[in-house]
């Protein structure tokens, strides 16, 4: 990859003035780096539908969301609610990427989106983009234009717009998964189905001796106390078995802490336990394609409702109480509740073209400043793209107001 994905990325949008791209060397820690592909906007893009097309689609999509987010934001005033600037945002990076994507030359079938669950804005799987031709080439997208919808709302750190490419990706209904990462090897003789408080200790076991280790070695990821007390009980059972457990403050969003496997952020997990979104799920197991292909998935499915309908629960329960409707969207999709599956269900290995994700909000974890809404004539917007055998490429796009 040379100066011509950058000059393809800008050639997608007008606005951009310069991109620039520095490609890591994938055994590098963070900060170390190969080469520089930069872009000045000179019209010269190469056309010819290679993949540079594919990047620079995705790439200018997730970009132009990320500041499409920031720039709404800036604009809210102090009587808007919570609700309102949610749907602002999401509406708003929905608009910007969709217009994008929408020119794309080549068709996209979106298996993975967050929204339809609240009639949201956001990409709704079954979606299709782009090329309207149905002989053209088909390509798998999953996209979050937000996530961290409130981070964004609310301007604090960590809110990113992700966005991946693949031609092996399952579609999910927009429920939830209760999911643990692990060496592929190791997958299919863990146990996801046992209630979750009640088999967290034996999974942590088998984790770490699949990975040469012992439990309390390990560091692991899961989701945030903010928003329901579900998860204390699950949380306080691996403090005391493992070395650490990383509990997100507010708003759990997941790629920071799986680009750690790639060096891109620290600690390095050993693992990650816990409910998580289809969408983000699909998300994850797309970008450990890329980066970490000896781990993967185990997971089972989980409702939305079930949740919602005990908020002061704290324990997992609640997620395997699926509603009629959730009942009829599994089934819809060829999805059971009452089995375990793991990545290769969701994302065939080996499958993943590419993921991006771009600051919609500053995030210290990755390095990545969020664009500035009043910035001057010129807006600038930071992120990644990952490619396969975890090649990444550092990038920064300039845009004018």
């Amino acid at each position: 990859m040379d100066d011509s994905l950058s000059n393809t990325i800008m050639a997608v949008d007008e606005r951009l003035t310069h991109a620039t791209i520095t490609w890591s060397d994938p055994s590098a820690a963070l900060g170390g780096g190969r080469g520089t592909a930069a872009g000045s906007g000179d019209g010269s893009a190469r056309r010819d539908g290679t993949a540079d097309d594919e990047d620079a689609y995705l790439v200018a999509a997730m970009a132009s969301a990320a500041l499409a987010a920031a720039e709404v934001r800036a604009g809210f005033g102090d009587g808007m609610s919570l609700n309102d600037r949610k749907v602002a945002v999401d509406g708003a990076a929905t608009e910007a990427a969709e217009k994008i994507l929408g020119r794309a030359p080549f068709r996209i079938r979106v298996a993975a989106g967050e929204g339809e669950r609240d009639d949201s804005p956001g990409a709704h799987t079954g979606q299709w983009l782009g090329l309207p031709d149905e002989g053209s080439p088909v390509i798998d997208g999953v996209f979050d234009y937000v996530d961290g919808t409130e981070l964004a709302a609310t301007d604090q750190p960590g809110a990113l717009a992700l966005g991946g490419f693949g031609s092996g990706v399952r579609p999910v209904p927009d429920l939830q998964a209760y999911a643990a990462l692990a060496p592929t090897g190791a997958l299919r003789g863990l146990d996801i189905m046992s209630r979750p408080e009640d088999g967290v200790v034996p999974l942590l076991e088998r984790i770490a001796a699949a990975g040469g280790k012992r439990p309390d070695e390990l560091t692991v990821a899961t989701h945030s106390l903010a928003s329901k007390p579900m998860h204390r009980t699950l949380i306080d059972l691996m403090r005391g078995r493992v070395r650490q457990v990383l509990v997100p403050e507010r708003v759990t969003v997941e790629p920071p802490y799986l680009l750690s496997l790639a060096g891109l952020s620290e600690p390095r997990i050993d693992s990650m336990i816990g409910a998580i979104g289809l969408s983000e799920l699909a998300f994850a197991a797309g970008l450990v394609d890329l980066v970490a292909p000896e781990l993967g998935f185990v997971f089972r499915l989980a409702s939305v409702t079930g949740p919602r309908a005990e908020p002061g629960l704290t324990s997992l329960d609640a997620l395997f109480k699926f509603s009629e409707d959730e009942e009829a969207a599994l089934r819809a999709g060829g999805w059971r509740k009452d089995r375990q599956y793991t990545s290769e269900d969701l994302v065939r290995p080996g499958t993943s073209r590419a993921a991006t994700l771009f600051a919609v909000t500053d995030n210290p974890a990755l390095g990545l400043r969020g664009p500035e809404p009043h910035g001057g004539d010129v807006a600038h917007v930071e992120g990644f793209l990952v490619k396969p055998a975890a090649r990444i490429g550092s990038i920064r796009l300039s845009y004018r107001r």
